[in-house]
């Protein structure tokens, strides 16, 4: 009788162990799709891994480790990371590739195209809107883990959007918290367009990143000729 006692107290303790770890990974799970929601993937770049991301040269394989260290180590990483290089070679690619890495891990990710970030600036100008310009500026520097900028130098530079990016790396700066962003320009044309401000931007990315180049074939040309 005793032994059938144990025996029922063992089961029953695995058995809502088993249930508590089930509802602990869906929770798990649920939050993970609300991080995705809000990181500003797309369906496309939510689908980036490090598994399905081509390596074809050195450039690459590098590009791929330093991109999983980062990943392994965070947030206890020196530097973030900037990839640079012509398009369509994958710097975007290992960028969704970090966040979707991180969002598994629960971590807070803020991904965008640079163009897309400022237009998300600019709306908080309107009568109708619920929040303001310093408030989204907190949620990319104060309130998310990492923010990822993707194709810096591609938006149409004026001063206020010079002014605006300037405070967000800046910020970011201060705070010593890392930054990945990936481009298509060198430090020279990067200073060439951020105007008066170039020197200042240039020089906190140089502080607060790796230089990760990668030069390869067009992986859409190459996706074009083989349809």
């Amino acid at each position: 009788m005793e032994d059938e006692i144990m025996r029922f107290l063992k089961e029953s303790i695995e058995r809502n162990e088993r249930e508590a770890k089930e509802a602990l990974m869906k929770k798990k799970q649920e939050k993970v799709l609300q991080l995705l929601e809000k990181s500003g993937l797309g369906k496309r770049f939510a689908k980036r891994t490090f598994e399905n991301f081509r390596v074809e040269n050195k450039e690459l394989k590098e590009a791929l480790l330093k991109s999983k260290e980062f990943t392994k180590y965070f947030p206890h990483v020196e530097k973030g990371l900037l990839f640079m290089g012509p398009v369509g070679v994958g710097k975007t690619h290992l960028a969704a590739a970090i966040a979707n890495e991180l969002i598994n891990n629960l971590y807070s990710v803020v991904f965008g195209n640079v163009t897309d970030l400022i237009t998300l600036i600019r709306s908080t100008y309107s009568k109708e809107a619920d929040i303001t310009e310093a408030e989204i500026i907190k949620t990319f520097t104060e309130d998310t883990d990492l923010l990822i900028i993707d194709d810096l130098g591609k938006e149409n530079m004026s001063e206020y959007t010079a002014t605006i990016l300037y405070q967000i790396i800046n910020r970011l700066y201060e705070y010593e918290k890392p930054l990945i962003i990936t481009t298509n320009f060198n430090s020279s044309m990067l200073k060439r367009k951020f105007g008066e401000k170039g020197d200042a931007v240039v020089s906190r990315i140089a502080e607060m990143c790796e230089f990760v180049k990668i030069s390869s074939d067009d992986w859409r040309l190459k996706n074009e000729r083989n349809d």
